[in-house]
């Protein structure tokens, strides 16, 4: 692929993304989902199956617990690059936010009830599952303010047209 092939295909991605308040939050929720996926495969990347499931948990900013396996890792990377790839069509990016937020909401659940592991694959902790249920919470949220605001496109022709 020559660079000005990947110029056009990068700005018709951004032009999108940038459509509507609803894309351009979906963009960033999956560019915040797939950052916590790449930093928790570089924490600790094992993804053992079975009843003797593997985790690191390490200490950010010196105070705050963070549990992580590689599924743990996998679940953000699937969750955020989906978010990414949905963006920049309306409905898409529409429908992955009452998808995605429920679903965090459903892992945070299984993850207070599971103690320290989702289906005894995906480690966590508290302050993850609370983490989650926050995430979760923000995606709905955002998806429920698009919806009462009316979905207006960004673009200044486009506010001009109407």
């Amino acid at each position: 692929m020559s660079f000005a092939t990947f110029r056009a295909l990068a700005l018709r991605y951004v032009t999108a993304v940038l459509e509507t308040p609803w894309q351009f939050a979906v963009f960033l929720i999956g560019a915040w989902f797939t950052l916590n996926g790449v930093i928790a495969f570089g924490i600790y990347p094992d993804m053992a199956f079975g009843g003797d499931m593997h985790a690191c948990t390490i200490q950010f900013l010196g105070f705050i617990p963070v549990t992580v396996n590689g599924w743990h890792a996998l679940f953000h990377l699937i969750t955020g690059i989906a978010g990414l790839a949905l963006a920049p069509v309306r409905a898409r990016a529409q429908r992955y936010t009452w998808v995605c937020g429920p679903f965090y909401l459903l892992i945070a659940a299984l993850g207070f009830a599971g103690g320290d592991h989702v289906v005894h694959m995906m480690a966590v902790d508290t302050f993850g599952n609370i983490v989650h249920t926050i995430e979760g919470s923000i995606v709905i949220a955002i998806g429920v303010c698009l919806t009462r605001q009316g979905d207006r496109p960004n673009s200044p022709a486009a506010v001009a047209v109407r």
